[in-house]
C-alpha cells in the first residue's frame, strides 16, 4: 500500500513517516512539502492513500480536496486531512468537501493506526471491487461475443434445418412435377407424328386437286378411291379420336403442374415476420399436402376433417412451415416401422370457444413417456445422428407460443402413435 503525506512542515512530515513505519501494510511511504505537485505524484507512483494537511500557503488542504475530488480518477483514494484544529466547522467542511477521514496533530499512535486501519482496508475493498468490475466487465464483453456467435450459430443451424426441409421436399415436388411432365412430354411426340400423318394427307388431297383428278369424268371414282385408301392408311380416322384424349390428358397434366406451382409460390413467398393475414384453414392444409405429396403418398394416408369456414389470421408461411414439420415427422415415424402397408395420419380442426384447435394424429410408434417432456426443446432428436437437427419441433414451438399466441402439444402413448394438439386464438381484424 503507497501512501503520500502532503505538509509545508518537514518536521511533520517526518514525524508522520516515522508514525507510519509502524503499520506493516504500508510498502511505501512518500513525502511532499509542495501541494502543487501532489496531483502529478498520485499519477507517477500511484498512490493508494493521500495524508494532507489543512492549513497550507499556496494551496489548502480544501482546496487540494476539492481539486482531486473535482475528478473521478481520483475518487477511490481515501484522504486523510491533518488539522490542529479543534473546529467542528472544519470537519464539517472536510468531510462535505470529500474527506475519507480526519487526524489531529499532535499524532497520537493509537489514533493514527486506527484511522489508517481503516483507511486502508477501504483501499482494498475498493481495489477488489475494482478488478471484481473489471472481471465482470471483461467476462461481460465475452458473454456478448459468445451470445453473438450463439444467435449467429442458431441462425445457421434454423436456416440449415430449412434448407434441409426444402431439399427434401424439392425432390418430392420434382418427382410429382415429373409424372405429368412425362406423359405431357409423351403426348407431345404422339402429336408430332400425327401432325406428320394428317400433313401427308392433306398434301395428298391438295396434289389431286391441283390436278384436276377430283373433277367429273372417268377418273372420278378412281381419285375417290386413292384418297380413301390414303385415310385408311394414314390412320386418319383413329389419329382424330385419339386427339381428344391427348389433349384432354395434357391438360390434366398442365393443371397438375400450375397446382403445384401455385401451391409452392404461395408457400414460399417471402415475408416479414410480423407479416400476418386471413387465410382459410382447409385450403392451407391443402397447399401443405400438396408440397409433400411424394413424402406421404408411400407411407401414409391423409384423412382430413377441417371444415372449410375456418378462418385463422396468421402469417402463413411460418404456420405453413409447421404444418410441414409436424407432418413430415409423421411420416418419418410411420416409415421406421416398416409396415407392409400403409399408416394413417389424421388431420382435424375445430373451433372451441375463442380458439381454433387443430390436431394431427399419426399411427406410427409414438413417443416414450420420458421424451414427451423434450420433443420441443432445440437440438433434442432421436434420429440417428445426420437424420435431423433437432430443430423442426423448436422452430415450431417458438411460431406457435412466441410468434402466434398460440399453445402446442403433445399427447402420446408408446407404441399407439402420437397426437401433435395446436391452440390458436381467434383474432379479428375488424
Amino acid at each position: 500500500m503507497k501512501v503520500l503525506v502532503v505538509d509545508d512542515s518537514h518536521f511533520n512530515l517526518s514525524v508522520a513517516k516515522r508514525y507510519l513505519e509502524d503499520i506493516p501494510q504500508i510498502s511505501q511511504i512518500l513525502l511532499c512539502d509542495d501541494p502543487r505537485q501532489v496531483k502529478s505524484i498520485i499519477d507517477d507512483y500511484n498512490i493508494d492513500i493521500l495524508i494532507s494537511d489543512v492549513m497550507m500557503p499556496a494551496i489548502t488542504g480544501f482546496d487540494l480536496l476539492k481539486l482531486l475530488r473535482s475528478n473521478k480518477k481520483y475518487d477511490d483514494i481515501p484522504i486523510i486531512m491533518l488539522t490542529s484544529l479543534d473546529d467542528m466547522d472544519v470537519y464539517k467542511k472536510c468531510f462535505d468537501l470529500g474527506a475519507f477521514d480526519y487526524i489531529n496533530k499532535p499524532f497520537n499512535t493509537v489514533e493514527l493506526h486506527s484511522r489508517l486501519k481503516v483507511a486502508i482496508e477501504a483501499k482494498n475493498n475498493s481495489n477488489n471491487l475494482k478488478s471484481l468490475l473489471e472481471v465482470t466487465k471483461k467476462q461481460n464483453d465475452e458473454l456478448k461475443v459468445m451470445n453473438a456467435e450463439l444467435t449467429e450459430a442458431k441462425f445457421s443451424l434454423v436456416q440449415s434445418e430449412k434448407m434441409a426441409a426444402i431439399g427434401q421436399l424439392a425432390a418430392g415436388i420434382a418427382h410429382e412435377i415429373n409424372n405429368p411432365m412425362g406423359y405431357i412430354s409423351s403426348n407431345f411426340d404422339i402429336l408430332q407424328r400425327y401432325y406428320g400423318r394428317i400433313k401427308e394427307f392433306l398434301i395428298f388431297l391438295d396434289h389431286d386437286m391441283k390436278n384436276d383428278k377430283l373433277s367429273c369424268g372417268s377418273d372420278t371414282c378412281s381419285s375417290i378411291k386413292d384418297i380413301n385408301d390414303k385415310y385408311h392408311e394414314l390412320n386418319i380416322d383413329f389419329i382424330l379420336k385419339d386427339v381428344d384424349g391427348i389433349f384432354s390428358d395434357s391438360a390434366n397434366g398442365i393443371k397438375r403442374i400450375t397446382d403445384i406451382i401455385q401451391s409452392l409460390r404461395v408457400y414460399a413467398r417471402s415475408s416479414k415476420d410480423d407479416e400476418k393475414g386471413t387465410n382459410v384453414l382447409l385450403e392451407l392444409i391443402q397447399q401443405v399436402i400438396l408440397i409433400i405429396k411424394n413424402e406421404v403418398k408411400y407411407v401414409a394416408t391423409i384423412k382430413l376433417d377441417v371444415p372449410d369456414d375456418i378462418i385463422l389470421y396468421c402469417n402463413r408461411i411460418q404456420i405453413g412451415q409447421v404444418f410441414v414439420n409436424i407432418i413430415l415427422n409423421a411420416i418419418q415415424a410411420i416409415k421406421s416401422q416398416n409396415r407392409s402397408s400403409l399408416g394413417t395420419i389424421k388431420i382435424k380442426a375445430r373451433s372451441i370457444d375463442s380458439n381454433i384447435q387443430i390436431e394431427f394424429t399419426d399411427d406410427g410408434p409414438g413417443i416414450l413417456q420420458d421424451n414427451l417432456l423434450k420433443v420441443f426443446e432445440p437440438f433434442f432428436t432421436t434420429k440417428e445422428i445426420g437424420q435431423g437437427t433437432g430443430l423442426g419441433l423448436s422452430i415450431s414451438y417458438d411460431i406457435i407460443v412466441n410468434k402466434h399466441n398460440g399453445i402446442i402439444d403433445v399427447k402420446s402413448e408408446y407404441g399407439k402413435g402420437a397426437t401433435f394438439i395446436i391452440t390458436l386464438p381467434i383474432v379479428t381484424t375488424d
